[in-house]
């Protein structure tokens, strides 16, 4: 998640591109058994990036996909400040059918290089399974997986020793996730914190070893992407590849750190294309995200057409930049790309009913935008997570506030917060041609409207028990399928066409 003050900072020296025209004010202000329907349980089709004036996610039929969902840490390594708390909670049957109730079709399946390579140049084939087997799962509930190579200040190898006395106004700071213990290069840098966890000297350091890289460790994160893909190459139920989590910039400036991201970015592109050669292989899409404190690589980082700009969103949610501006911002980045935008973290995290007007206002720009679609921060937070704990010898809160309420110590399950309904919102998740315009309440209407050059099938979910009056133009063979927690909308659609689904009274 987002340093919030410094990405202010940065939004208000960045220059912008595209649309917006003026920097944005920042003014105070595990596999299992199936008990329920899936929404498809049909072989997904593969999916890849498009760039230009049009920029859109397709699939194989050309139709522009909306991908939302969740993110998923079930599968991180994570650091562990009380032996008594896991600091994940292990996924099963029962979540991926949730996610399918929900009307997802996306989870932002997070991985950690220190599993996948514990030692240097040794994969472990067994955590490889894990990620194939989440996949699968997901896959079998008609949900695709964006693999992220997930990190939080440099990994868990920074956490200050027991004992430490730090300086004044500083404090022993907790371990996190991320990078294996031999890629944590520190010269002995001080663990001790200020506050912010991406911000003590250790986690500065082991960026600057990082860019600099030392020992090799930039090459073998990118080898470590080659032989991800290489295992995936031929799976079209994996959307794409994440390459690495909020980076922070060391000690690089902003255009010193464009230049060394931009480095790791194209290396570990070339590792992917490599590997994915051959019968039956996909060219799977590469999402890249901004720094931490939001700034972009230049935008001619890469001649690779299939990738996606997937910056985080925690406008009025984690600090107070607008929910607006700062769509705006990331709209007018992704623009100066030609690349379609996906947001791969929002969320809220405190009380439910002061946040969902929000969370209807961040709704709304979404649709507005016509974004290739978002997912959530979390599914579920574990009592032991080092978000939870805060700091050495910390405990949780009595609730853990994420897509679901998770009840500490123990993580019992409190169910999914209902006042998110606007997540699970209707949206059309495959539409022939290009989206031109798209509205969707938080309590049901849809309005969407695109322009075809052949007749297609278009596919919406819809949420709820109630089937939902379809009407618009240019529409054939309408259908309403009641799937778990919805309906599956379809319909044969040619040239400009809308739709407006409403519920009955």
């Amino acid at each position: 998640m987002l340093v919030w003050k410094r990405l202010r900072q940065v939004l208000a020296m960045v220059v912008t591109v595209g649309t917006v025209g003026a920097c944005v004010g920042v003014g105070p202000s595990a596999a299992g058994a199936s008990g329920s329907s899936p929404v498809s349980a049909t072989k997904l089709p593969a999916l890849h990036a498009t760039r230009g004036d049009a920029p859109a996610i397709v699939d194989a039929d050309g139709r522009q996909v909306i991908l939302r969902g969740v993110n998923l840490n079930s599968l991180g390594d994570y650091y562990q400040d009380n032996p008594k708390l896991p600091p994940v909670v292990k996924v099963g049957g029962r979540d991926w059918d949730e996610m399918a109730r929900h009307g997802f079709d996306v989870v932002r399946l997070l991985v950690s290089w220190s599993k996948l390579e514990p030692t240097p140049g040794r994969i472990d084939d067994g955590y490889l399974r894990q990620i194939h087997r989440a996949v699968d799962a997901a896959s079998a509930r008609g949900i695709y997986s964006v693999i992220d190579m997930h990190q939080d200040a440099w990994g868990k190898y920074i956490a200050s020793p027991p004992g430490v006395v730090c300086p004044d106004g500083r404090d022993p700071a907790i371990g996190w996730d991320g990078a294996p213990k031999w890629a944590t290069l520190t010269d002995g840098a001080g663990t001790c914190s200020a506050g912010m966890r991406e911000a003590s000297d250790a986690v500065i350091a082991a960026w600057d070893s990082f860019y600099a890289n030392r020992n090799g460790i930039m090459d073998h994160l990118a080898a470590v992407w080659g032989r991800i893909a290489h295992e995936l190459r031929r799976d079209p139920a994996v959307a794409g590849y994440d390459l690495l989590n909020e980076p922070n910039h060391g000690h690089n400036d902003g255009e010193q750190v464009k230049v060394v991201l931009a480095t790791y970015y194209r290396r570990s592109i070339a590792a992917i294309r490599k590997a994915e050669r051959g019968p039956a292989a996909f060219a799977h899409i590469v999402f890249f995200e901004p720094t931490i404190y939001g700034v972009p690589v230049a935008s001619t980082f890469t001649a690779d057409k299939n990738i996606v700009f997937a910056p985080h969103h925690y406008g009025e949610s984690i600090g107070n930049i607008p929910i607006e501006g700062l769509f705006d911002y990331y709209a007018s980045v992704a623009k100066g790309y030609r690349s379609p935008m996906w947001v791969g973290e929002y969320g809220w995290f405190g009380d439910p009913s002061a946040n969902a007007p929000k969370l209807a206002r961040y709704a709304a720009k979404e649709d507005s935008l016509l974004t290739s679609g978002d997912t959530w921060w979390q599914w579920r937070q574990a009592c032991g997570d080092p978000h939870s704990i805060g700091h050495p010898g910390g405990t949780p809160d009595r609730t853990l506030i994420h897509f679901q309420r998770n009840e500490c110590p123990g993580d019992h399950n409190g169910g999914v917060v209902p006042q998110w309904a606007c997540v699970w919102r209707p949206y059309p998740r495959a539409s022939p041609g290009r989206l031109t315009a798209l509205q969707s309440g938080c309590k049901g209407n849809l309005r969407l409207s695109g322009r075809a050059t052949r007749s297609g099938s278009l596919e919406i979910w819809y949420p709820g028990a109630r089937r939902p009056r379809v009407s618009g133009q240019h529409l054939s063979s309408v259908g309403a399928r009641r799937v778990s927690g919805g309906f599956r909308i379809t319909a044969r659609v040619d040239g400009s066409y809308s739709v407006l689904a409403v519920s009955p009274k």
